[in-house]
C-alpha cells in the first residue's frame, strides 16, 4: 500500500508534471465522504468543510513547494462539558518537499529536523495528505467552551492537615535526619 492511501484526503501530484518551471494550482474542495472520513482520522464528531487553494510548483535543486490557504470548520467535543464546540482551522499552509533523487548531500537531510524538506515519496506529492496533517496539528488540541466551568482546584495540596505523610520520601528523610541529632 502506498503512503498516499494512508490519508482520507488525497490530491496526489506527480512531480513530473512540475519539473519545468509549471506549478500546479489546486481548488480542494472536500466531498461528504472525505469529510466524514477526515472526521474518524482526526477522532472528532464531524468535519464541516474543509477548503485548500494551493499552487505547488518546483524549486532549485529538485526541491518543490506547497504554498497557499486552508480553512476547515470542525466540531470537537469541550473537554470540560463534552458538548459539541465548533472550531476552525485558517490560515496559509506552506510545504517544502526533497525529490530523493536529489545530490547525495541533499538526500542525507535529517528526519527528525522540523525544518528539514519531506521526502518525495513515489515521484508524488499528495496535496491532501499535507491539508490533513497541517489540520491534525492546528487543531484544538483541548477545546473548551467558553463559558465552560472552571474546573475545581482542591483546597489543600494532598497533604493531611497534620504535615506530610509518613510515607512521603521528604518525611522519611526528615526522620532519619531527627535520629542522627
Amino acid at each position: 500500500m502506498s503512503p498516499v492511501a494512508t490519508f482520507p484526503l488525497s490530491r496526489p501530484v506527480a512531480i513530473s508534471e512540475l519539473q519545468h518551471g509549471e506549478a500546479r494550482d489546486l481548488n480542494i474542495d472536500a466531498n461528504a465522504d472525505e469529510r466524514g472520513a477526515l472526521a474518524a482520522f482526526l477522532g472528532i464528531p464531524e468535519v464541516r468543510a474543509v477548503t485548500a487553494r494551493v499552487r505547488l510548483r518546483a524549486e532549485p535543486g529538485r526541491r518543490f513547494s506547497l504554498d497557499g490557504t486552508l480553512k476547515a470548520e470542525l466540531v470537537q467535543t469541550c473537554v470540560v462539558t463534552l458538548d459539541p464546540l465548533e472550531t476552525r482551522v485558517e490560515g496559509p499552509i506552506r510545504r517544502l518537499y526533497q525529490d530523493a533523487a536529489a545530490d547525495a548531500e541533499d538526500a542525507e537531510m535529517d528526519p527528525f529536523d522540523d525544518d528539514s524538506p519531506d521526502p518525495v515519496e513515489g515521484g508524488v506529492i499528495d496535496a491532501g495528505a499535507a491539508l490533513c496533517e497541517h489540520i491534525a496539528l492546528e487543531m484544538e488540541p483541548y477545546p473548551r467552551r467558553g463559558d465552560a466551568p472552571e474546573p475545581e482546584t482542591p483546597a489543600s495540596d494532598g497533604e493531611p492537615e497534620d504535615g506530610p505523610r509518613p510515607d512521603n520520601p521528604f518525611a522519611i528523610l526528615a526522620q532519619t535526619r531527627d535520629l542522627e541529632k
